[in-house]
């Protein structure tokens, strides 16, 4: 059906001024009196002819003046074509579906998406030509449009047939945010908003368990002009089990002491599971550990499980662990994990002043760091991770007595020639050591050359003469200088990339500027050496060299309290394990495993995959196994949408409703009537100097 309209009718009246030419042409018309003049009547047949053009000429000037009045009262009428002669050439519609992992959940029959599909296809279909559409798939990993079409059918614009529910969580308002920057780029008076999902509340607020307070996930400056419809594709489940957590507690190889994995377990069904079969599944070298366990859940609550694995070999652990049941939701059963599990690093503590008791040593301080537990060791015992309290008190305190991953191992530097094998230690800490033997300088430098690892500290024995057959062999990455003045002395810059300091340089961790010392030794870096930490003067506090295969760190300042008070700082203890951990490429091993989450389907699905030196391990959204469902006007209440307007569309043209002032319509022909009045105008002008009316 096609048609013509007006957006302002109103001005045809002004075709009534086309009376003006008329008059003008009546009023003002020359009327000729006939005289015969005998001697030029050989003109007659000249003077004849001329008359002829003069006559068209002036026709031509009259239409020129009536088409001039009535384009100029078109083109304030804004004339349109129609091809559907209704409100569909001002309408924009936009469809947003779901496909976060709860749309998969299934009771019976079809999916919550396969339900968004067919209502969107449908939609499509009934869409009428000349409505410019949008369809996008939306989750919390992003917004994934379909191309745009202008100015075709609905039923030309297709949903994905290839596409399925992700496994990234619910995200409405960046859903919706999306949509909104979409609209104010049309102009369309008439704009629709479909969304087609399960409800989820989860999808309201990304903090927490995704319970968000009134207005928290409102969109902002979301257009009160637009239709919004929210269809719920959902239904209510009464069955879903899910693993919402798998960690690691204890990944040290101890003799007599398994591997601790813990998980935990979600009833977000509406009855009481009990005995769920919980397993647990790990590979490591081509070896397969197993372990299964039982658990019953009311309904709504969360069980922690706990697996031990008899694993004595050091290396890479990837695997799962799995709860088994016929539930609505099958993506969330399975949570995969890895980690390196490796034998736990004996560090040498060389001890360059003993003290008359343990605590008067020079390495008490770092013997106690290297024997306490890492920092965020404890936060990963919770009481959900075990079954009882009882057992969650025995259990902690069994993995915080094995939570350090190193065996600190301390000798006097004067040992003689009981000096130790250097061999079966990770690393070597020598501690204001005066001076060493020759036999123990080249062992030394064997064992750092072979692959060991040295950190030096200074103190109040350091003497630059006693350090230089250390420096000749390789073992000191700077120049040891005189003892500084006392002053105050802290660190101002750092690298803040280095594995030592990056998890550090983060403010919420503690400002290492903070750290202070009274006292340093002058150190200048050797050529090849790098410069981890200075002073507020520029003076080197911590530098890295390298001999060999092995590293060397040497600190500017003593490990005890000698020089300063910085072992009571709360920074002491993540700094000694950080340069330790760094030394004996611990947290080489901690960075190997990077989590990542999961997203769509086909493109990154959970599980565990190399990455070149990386193993990556992917998750689904652990809220999407959270099935609570909110109703469509409390979603609209939460997000701040608009209700839901009412715009009917009338077969008569007529009938339709106005566009809103300052609103073009897409296929108004105004131009065309501005252009044809200017080559009137033009015309007229030219045709006019040239005829007497």
């Amino acid at each position: 059906m096609t048609g013509i309209g007006l957006v302002n009718a109103g001005f045809l009246a002004a075709t009534l001024a086309v009376a003006v030419p008329v008059l003008i042409h009546l009023l003002f018309r020359r009327r000729a009196r006939v005289v015969d003049i005998g001697t030029l009547r050989f003109l007659r047949i000249v003077l004849k002819d001329n008359a002829h053009r003069r006559k068209l000429r002036r026709w031509l000037l009259f239409a020129l003046r009536v088409a001039g009045v009535l384009l100029l009262a078109l083109l304030f009428a804004r004339p349109y074509w129609s091809r559907t002669g209704g409100l569909d050439q001002q309408r924009e519609l936009i469809v947003l579906i779901d496909q976060s992992a709860s749309m998969d959940a299934r009771e019976t029959g079809l999916s919550a998406f396969a339900r968004a599909q067919e209502a969107a296809s449908q939609m499509l279909a009934d869409t009428a030509e000349g409505t410019v559409t949008h369809v996008a798939y939306f989750d919390a990993a992003g917004v994934f449009p379909i191309e745009e079409v202008r100015g075709v059918s609905g039923g030309g614009l297709r949903i994905d047939d290839r596409r399925r529910p992700g496994f990234a969580g619910t995200d409405y308002p960046l859903a919706l945010a999306w949509a909104r920057d979409l609209l104010a780029q049309g102009r369309r008076p008439c704009r629709r908003l479909v969304l087609l999902t399960d409800l989820q509340r989860s999808g309201l607020g990304r903090s927490g368990l995704g319970r968000s307070s009134l207005g928290r996930a409102r969109v902002k400056d979301f257009p009160d002009d637009v239709e919004v419809e929210v269809i719920d594709v959902g239904r209510p489940l009464v069955r879903n089990l899910a693993v919402d957590e798998a960690q690691v507690l204890s990944r040290d190889i101890r003799p007599g002491r398994p591997l601790v994995v813990t998980a935990r377990v979600l009833n977000a069904g509406a009855f009481t599971v009990r005995q769920a079969r919980v397993k647990l599944v790990l590979t490591s070298g081509g070896q397969s550990y197993e372990e299964q366990a039982t658990v019953s859940l009311a309904a709504g609550t969360r069980e922690g499980v706990r697996f031990e694995i008899d694993a004595q070999r050091p290396g890479l652990y990837q695997g799962y662990v799995e709860v088994e049941g016929d539930d609505a939701l099958k993506s969330d059963d399975r949570r995969w994990l890895a980690f390196e599990a490796r034998a736990v690093d004996r560090v040498l503590l060389v001890d360059g002043e003993p003290g008359v008791s343990p605590y008067a040593n020079e390495t008490y301080y770092l013997e106690t760091a290297l024997r306490l537990r890492p920092p965020g060791a404890e936060s990963q015992v919770e009481r959900n991770s075990f079954r009882s309290a009882e057992e969650t008190n025995e259990k902690r305190n069994e993995f915080l007595s094995a939570a350090t991953p190193y065996e600190p191992e301390r000798v006097p530097a004067d040992h003689g020639e009981n000096w130790p094998d250097l061999s079966p230690y990770s690393v070597v800490v020598l501690a204001n050591v005066a001076a060493l033997a020759l036999d123990h300088v080249s062992s030394l430098a064997e064992y750092v050359a072979a692959g060991g690892n040295l950190l030096w500290f200074c103190g109040g024995q350091v003497r630059p003469a006693a350090y230089e057959p250390l420096a000749r062999v390789g073992l000191l990455p700077a120049e040891v200088g005189k003892t500084l003045e006392p002053g105050v002395y802290r660190f101002a810059t750092w690298d803040k990339e280095h594995p030592i300091f990056h998890p550090l340089s983060d403010p919420q961790h503690g400002d290492l500027r903070g750290v202070s010392f009274r006292r340093i030794v002058e150190l200048t870096p050797a050529a090849e050496s790098q410069v981890l930490a200075a002073d507020q003067e520029g003076r080197p506090l911590i530098i890295e060299g390298r001999l060999g295969k092995g590293r060397v760190l040497l600190a500017a300042t003593a490990a005890d309290r000698d020089w300063g008070d910085w072992p009571t700082n709360r920074l002491y203890l993540p700094l000694v394990h950080q340069a330790v951990g760094y030394l004996s490429g611990r947290l080489m091993d901690g960075q190997r495993v990077v989590q990542r989450p999961a997203g769509s389907f086909d493109d990154d699905p959970p599980g565990v995959k190399q990455d070149g030196e990386r193993v990556l391990v992917r998750n689904g959204d652990p809220r999407e196994s959270d099935l609570e469902r909110v109703s469509a006007e409390q979603l609209r209440t939460e997000l701040g949408l608009p209700r839901l307007v009412e715009v009917v569309a009338h077969a008569d043209s007529d009938r339709r409703p106005p566009a809103p002032e300052g609103i073009q319509r897409p296929d108004e022909k105004w131009r065309y009537m501005l252009w044809g009045l200017v080559v009137v105008l033009v015309a007229e002008t030219f045709l006019a100097n040239r005829t007497h009316a």
